[in-house]
């Protein structure tokens, strides 16, 4: 296929899952805004993971998954941070190697691990964060459900039903909620009986979260509950604990890139209570920089999964009947120089450039999609295309039309999303929980890299990563090696 003749059209590919339509950056903000009734990512989702077999959906309690994501693990984002740390801390002094010297270490198994306990931690607190069952379930959740629906694919859609009871991973599944529903269990009565005590303090966790949330009929249904916590795993652990590793072989590789995020980390988190800022997590503007950048290059290959529900005409003339199924390629977004120059180039700081030269107030040609001019009036947004960059731009009076230039630097950071910056989704579908992941994949990062040296072994290239299907996820096996930095 010719990428640069088809990138800026509509064209269908033929995968594992079926016919996938996809869809330019140039047309994804027609789509993005449309309601769960037009075009709706919960049922695009379902099917793609099988749920119907696998228990991959949250089903009716999506709403509430999403919403606790979006206000309770986003509002105590800061105060969490050095129970974080004390876990990190925990688990580096149990399960990671001394490192005296120049030490070989498989790094994406144990960021696998550091990440779930991290998680854990936030998810249903210290208790069964460090057990060892609710880790292997945890973890193994996620694996286990793709395994199954990687083996479900394989039949046609009318064989599932019969199909299903050969694929022992089903099994697996459904051993492993019972085994979280049994751990969850004792847990969530005690956290009920907090309900009956006057004036006792709520532990603030996902548990509690849950329990509260759900209405008082639900609040015993351990199933539910066992379900949800999974769910959450398997959404958050995996997709962070890759990038993390994608991270770590990127310092590996570009060593410059240690001494000026080390700096920076140096300087945030001077103090005994640094750690505990409520801000300091946030001024790592270098290595936001750093880990968008590595996602840039080492994340997903699609994006924005959808399914037509009703009919959809698009501006170009396309017409999406019922039924379609929409992507989008966001690998080839990425790699695409009319909105990341010198796309094949690892630059650390690319985006934290592009941050300082949208912060002046004076008029500012940018390399980058999406310039933003503000006035007095209401704002209004225009998609992108090649050739006149995503704006937004506002209906102003003669006079304000003098006023100086104010471009977005928001827009760059890790957590941004766009119509060319779909790593996270797009519209209110996108990851509610990308707040969460970058507060964790920056903590461990600025720990690493401020009690560790970090190289490849002499003549070694950027390990490669493991491509199965449309999915894409770090080499589980490449070793890096770490040294203990001396105390100053």
């Amino acid at each position: 296929m010719d990428i640069v003749k088809f990138r800026d059209s509509v064209y269908q590919i033929r995968s594992t899952e079926g016919v996938r339509t996809i869809i330019p950056p140039t047309l994804v903000g027609e789509l993005k805004g449309l309601p769960e009734e037009t075009l709706s990512a919960k049922t695009a989702v379902s099917e793609a993971m099988l749920s119907e077999y696998t228990q991959l959906s949250a089903d009716a309690h999506s709403d509430i998954l999403t919403l606790l994501l979006r206000t309770k693990a986003t509002h105590n984002l800061q105060r969490i941070v050095s129970a974080l740390k004390e876990e990190f801390q925990f688990i580096l002094a149990t399960e990671f190697p001394a490192c005296e010297d120049w030490t070989p270490f498989r790094i994406q198994p144990f960021m696998v691990r550091a990440v779930s306990r991290l998680s854990g931690r936030a998810f249903v607190g210290s208790s069964l964060s460090r057990s060892e069952e609710w880790m292997g379930v945890s973890v193994n959740f996620a694996i286990t459900a793709f395994i199954a629906v990687t083996k479900l694919q394989f039949f046609p859609p009318w064989m599932r039903p019969v199909a299903q009871y050969f694929v022992s991973e089903l099994r697996t599944i459904r051993k492993d909620l019972a085994k979280a529903q049994a751990m969850l269990e004792p847990l969530i009565e005690e956290r009920l009986s907090y309900t009956d005590t006057p004036g006792s303090d709520k532990p603030d966790d996902f548990i509690q979260w849950f329990s509260d949330a759900l209405p008082d009929e639900e609040k015993r249904d351990y199933f539910i509950q066992a379900k949800m916590q999974l769910l959450l795993s398997a959404s958050s652990i995996h997709t962070t604990s890759n990038l993390t590793t994608d991270c770590i072989y990127d310092l590996a590789v570009h060593q410059e890139m240690q001494d000026v995020l080390r700096e920076e980390a140096t300087e945030v988190f001077a103090g005994e209570d640094a750690w505990e800022r409520k801000d300091s997590i946030a001024k790592l503007k270098k290595m936001d920089s750093f880990i968008k950048e590595s996602q840039r290059l080492s994340g997903n290959i699609t994006s924005f999964i959808r399914k037509v529900m009703k009919p959809i005409d698009l501006s170009d003339g396309t017409h999406l009947a019922s039924g379609t199924s929409l992507l989008t390629a966001l690998a080839g977004i990425s790699f695409d120089e009319r909105y990341f120059p010198d796309p094949e180039v690892f630059d650390g700081l690319r985006f934290w450039k592009l941050r300082q030269q949208q912060q002046s107030p004076t008029p500012t040609r940018s390399s980058s999609p999406t310039p933003l001019t503000r006035s007095h009036s209401s704002v209004t947004e225009t998609p992108a295309t090649p050739s006149r960059p995503a704006i937004i731009s506002s209906s102003s009076s003669p006079a304000s039309s003098q006023s100086p230039t104010y471009l977005n630097p928001s827009k760059y950071h890790f957590t941004s999303i766009g119509d060319t910056n779909q790593n996270f989704g797009l519209g209110k579908h996108a990851c509610p929980g990308r707040f969460f992941a970058a507060q964790e994949i920056k903590l461990i990062l600025s720990y690493l890299l401020l009690n560790y040296d970090i190289k490849l072994r002499d003549g070694e290239a950027r390990p490669n990563p493991v491509v199965f299907m449309m999915t894409k996820s770090p080499s589980q096996t490449a070793e890096v090696l770490f040294r203990r930095r001396k105390a100053a």
